[in-house]
């Protein structure tokens, strides 16, 4: 029988804590005492290792352009904040890699890691784009983070694999700091539901229940005489208030997944921010103790600070923090610079905001990041098009979540959004239906959908940020029924596992949407246009239409299961060889070409025409 990796990674985690049995009973003996402790924390950075420049912040009441985060930022903060306290954690809760050309073009060279090993992290959660390409890029992947000084421990619980897997033995279930001989175990979990079938783990994967898991592992160190368990759980903020409720014993929850920012409305909403819930948020757990539980946004933006105050008995007795947005010292308003008065008054409302601070770039990080910034640069300045709109990326409409700043709550492209939904999943339809010159229909899940594309020159860069990942384009002969079983089943994704990533997106289909129905009858009056068609027709359940789609979600990715029998049939699939990312870029410079560029579809165009969203 092939040895699983939880059972070795367990021997390995106790031995490398020094966990033997002599030592548990010396450690059962021992009379716990109180800590106090300081986590600095990150999430789905997503191989944004630059800033994120012309952000959008109300400053003085004014909307104002500003550079935020990045790592040779989140570096300089990492070490100030940890010079101010004794106790500190450092911890990253998963989804590093995928997400800009760092990652695109340099997988070899993996800068996610240099980067990461940067700030030395004391944990490390994978999530569920660690697995994007496979079990054999995610184990390279680990061997490059163990190439730094840090040693940071990979943790995944709820993850088994046999010995002959790429990624055996290059994990564990969990870690144990220890501080003024207090040991603090850490535990990592993934998103199981979810990196299965939005991601591409090796068929021997094995993916276990993330709230069982982290109770049995919170039992047996418990029963070891550990009494302060932190879980680093790339599992969403939704889901981490549920499992802290059910769960005895755990007392601090850092998450990821959601991309979350949490803090103090009252602070980031006249900021222009919208905090989905308080930092800390704070529940209690099925033992009626506190949980303090913490996210800290995406892409760098943010790093949290949470201070943990544990008793004797290893109950939370306070937690406190907030997020700190790294800002850069250049502020500017309608593409010009503020007046140095202005720019005054800035600093003054910064230096009195917990929240933002202005941070100079570390320098020897910086430095190393320059050398891939450079390449990419070349490449990504290269114009290919131009848009006459804000086109923005969103999952769910409705969901004020996009991909990309420009498109937030207060933009004007927001009441479209809600009632349509993405529009840059749209136009990225288009373009794979009118690359593949057979297809009739597109079909693409928003969540591959990276982000949005502002008005003005749209370049290489643009697209490579809106289609980060490595896929090819199939096309699938489908009945009607079969197309209307895909979206069902996506749609269904979508409400009950919360896969917002699965949502569709399409072109020359629509219909009317009502979430809030049962499976099978979320979708009505559907409508089709085959290729070179001008007219709208109602879809014929027994005819074939060629749709044209990933081959990730064709193979069943993002529970597009209707699809699969369709890509598995030699006879019923054909491969383009067209690459997903080269197919966007091709379109815009061929609408270049016919001078047309790229706007905002009409409604009349969008997949989604009526909406009924979710209570």
């Amino acid at each position: 029988m092939k040895k699983v990796k939880s059972l070795l990674a367990l021997s390995l985690a106790l031995a490398l804590t020094g966990c033997n049995s002599s030592d548990n009973d010396d450690t059962q003996a021992k009379e716990s005492k109180a800590l106090n402790l300081t986590l600095l924390h990150i999430n789905d950075h997503h191989s944004k290792l630059d800033a994120t420049d012309n952000f959008t912040l109300l400053l003085q009441d004014k909307e104002t352009q500003v550079s935020l985060g990045g790592f040779p930022r989140l570096v300089s903060k990492v070490n100030e904040l940890a010079s101010q306290h004794e106790n500190v954690l450092k911890l990253h809760a998963g989804d590093a890699m995928t997400g800009t050309m760092y990652y695109s073009l340099f997988r070899e060279e993996l800068p996610d890691t240099l980067m990461m090993n940067q700030v030395c992290f004391d944990a490390f959660a994978l999530g569920n784009h660690e697995f994007d390409d496979g079990n054999t890029q995610l184990s390279h992947f680990m061997d490059k983070l163990a190439e730094g000084n840090c040693g940071t421990p990979v943790l995944a619980a709820n993850i088994e694999v046999p010995e002959t897997n790429p990624i055996f033995n290059k994990y564990q279930p969990y870690v144990i700091k220890e501080f003024n001989g207090e040991k603090v175990a850490i535990i990592g979990l993934d998103i199981s539901g979810k990196t299965q079938a939005s991601s591409s783990p090796s068929e021997d994967t094995v993916f276990l229940d993330e709230v069982e898991t982290a109770q049995k592992y919170i039992d047996q160190l418990k029963a070891d005489g550990i009494n302060k368990i932190i879980l680093l759980s790339h599992y969403t903020y939704k889901n981490d208030i549920a499992m802290a409720k059910s769960l005895r014993d755990v007392d601090v929850i850092v998450g990821g997944d959601s991309h979350t920012l949490l803090g103090n409305k009252t602070v980031l909403e006249p900021l222009g921010l919208l905090p989905s819930g308080d930092y800390p948020t704070i529940v209690n757990n099925a033992s009626g103790d506190q949980v303090c539980i913490v996210q800290a946004w995406e892409n760098a933006k943010a790093l949290g600070e949470l201070s943990v105050s544990f008793n004797a008995a290893g109950q939370v007795t306070e937690c406190s923090g907030h997020p700190h947005l790294m800002l850069g010292d250049t502020f500017q308003r309608d593409k010009q610079p503020v007046s140095e008065a202005d720019k005054a008054l800035i600093e003054t409302q910064v230096a009195n905001t917990a929240e933002l601070s202005l941070v100079d770039a570390d320098v020897a990080t910086a430095t190393l990041l320059d050398t891939y910034k450079s390449k990419i640069d070349e490449k990504k300045a290269e114009i290919i098009g131009t848009s006459l709109d804000n086109l923005c990326a969103e999952r769910v409409p409705g969901q004020n979540h996009p991909h990309g700043d420009i498109c937030l709550a207060n933009s004007p492209e927001r009441d479209f959004l809600n009632q349509h939904g993405s529009v840059m999943a749209s136009i990225v339809s288009e373009a794979f239906k009118a690359m593949s010159l057979r297809s009739d229909i597109a079909i693409q899940n928003t969540g591959g959908v990276r982000n949005s594309i502002p008005a003005g020159d749209v370049s290489v860069g643009h697209a490579f940020d809106v289609l980060p990942f490595t896929n090819l384009l199939v096309n699938l002969d489908m009945t009607g029924q079969e197309i209307l079983n895909t979206i069902e089943d996506a749609i269904d994704n979508v409400v009950v596992n919360n896969s917002t990533g699965a949502f569709p997106a399409a072109a020359n289909l629509r219909f009317d949407l009502d979430m809030t129905a049962a499976k099978g009858s979320r979708i009505s009056n559907v409508e089709v246009r085959r290729r070179n068609e001008s007219v709208w027709s109602p879809i014929q359940l027994d005819a074939t239409y060629v749709v044209v789609t990933n081959d990730f979600i064709a193979a069943g990715g993002d529970r597009y299961d209707a699809m699969v029998p369709v890509y598995n049939d030699p006879a019923r699939r054909e491969d383009t060889g067209l690459l997903y990312t080269d197919s966007l870029i091709n379109y815009i410079k061929a609408m270049t070409a016919a001078n047309q560029p790229l706007s905002q579809p009409a409604a009349s165009e969008m997949m989604v025409q009526s909406y009924t969203p979710l209570p």
